[in-house]
């Protein structure tokens, strides 16, 4: 496997883990009532801590593949004084931030259950923040380089929550067919939903922002490998917005009339959500490697 295509999973791996602590955090700590939080949080125990340890190592991972990027391939990718080369780079500069963050994440799995989550969300945010200034976000300077990192931030946090609530999101719907749990778990995705509008609002305005800023306008030269990836990545988030539509509006609605079968249709929405949203974060992960032209 060469380092380009280890860099492009490994940051699709990357995404994907800072996002599902993030929206496992939101989600437990701020959609759940509080009778239904700690048993969600106990459910979701093991997919945080995985999310957290996989973001770490493979923050780790990529600042190791860039080193061989930047260096002489393989042999340089574990080279400690490639490594500090890296990090004083402009890359660099954001991910020893990045970094850092990681580590605080991991060492607040060590506090008590409701600090832990809360400080999980801080840290996942930050950490979703501090992407927005490596990359494309980057390429500009000044006013608009400030208005474009702020964008893609907001963008990021938005995507996190819609994405990273997902596998949370499929642990609750097992409560509600126990009577005892049914109120709670109605609440918790009613909540979800109320929040979820305004995440896929963003994720929307935000993403042609993204998009304008750094093409300089329309149409798309579809002979530009970056704008063919952008065209498709459109038209996953187009799929994941009607599908998130249908469940909405069309199934959840008919759980008051067939409640099993709404619910396996409420399951098999967020499944397909999930595995378009992978592919989005593998489009995005791409992107990382053609210049938008």
């Amino acid at each position: 496997m060469t380092l380009a295509t280890l860099f492009v999973l490994c940051r699709l791996v990357h995404f994907a883990a800072v996002m599902l602590m993030f929206g496992i955090s939101l989600f437990t700590a701020l959609l759940a009532p509080q009778r239904l939080s700690p048993i969600l949080s106990r459910d979701v125990r093991p997919l945080l801590l995985a999310g957290t340890w996989i973001a770490g190592l493979s923050a780790v991972a990529l600042l190791a593949i860039q080193a061989g990027q930047m260096g002489d391939g393989w042999q340089d990718a574990w080279r400690l004084e490639v490594w500090w080369a890296v990090l004083g780079t402009i890359f660099g500069e954001v991910w020893r931030w990045h970094l850092g963050l990681t580590l605080l994440a991991i060492l607040g799995l060590l506090l008590p259950e409701r600090p832990r989550v809360q400080a999980l969300a801080l840290c996942s945010a930050l950490l979703l923040v501090s992407l927005a200034f490596i990359g494309h976000a980057a390429m500009h300077e000044g006013a608009l380089g400030a208005l474009h990192r702020a964008n893609h931030a907001v963008h990021l946090l938005a995507a996190g929550y819609w994405f990273g609530s997902l596998a949370p999101l499929l642990v609750c719907l097992r409560y509600l067919s126990p009577p005892q749990w049914r109120s709670d778990a109605i609440t918790t995705l009613i909540r979800f939903s109320r929040w979820g509008h305004l995440a896929v609002a963003a994720v929307i305005v935000t993403g042609i922002v993204n998009s304008l800023i750094i093409l300089g306008g329309w149409p798309l030269n579809l002979g530009s490998p970056y704008q063919r990836l952008l065209l498709i990545k459109t038209a996953l988030v187009a799929l994941m917005v009607m599908v998130a539509l249908a469940n909405r509006y069309a199934i959840v609605p008919a759980m008051s009339r067939v409640p099993a079968l709404a619910q396996r249709g409420v399951v098999l929405a967020c499944w397909l959500e999930v595995g378009l949203g992978m592919a989005v974060l593998l489009l995005v992960s791409l992107f990382a490697t053609y210049a938008p032209v």
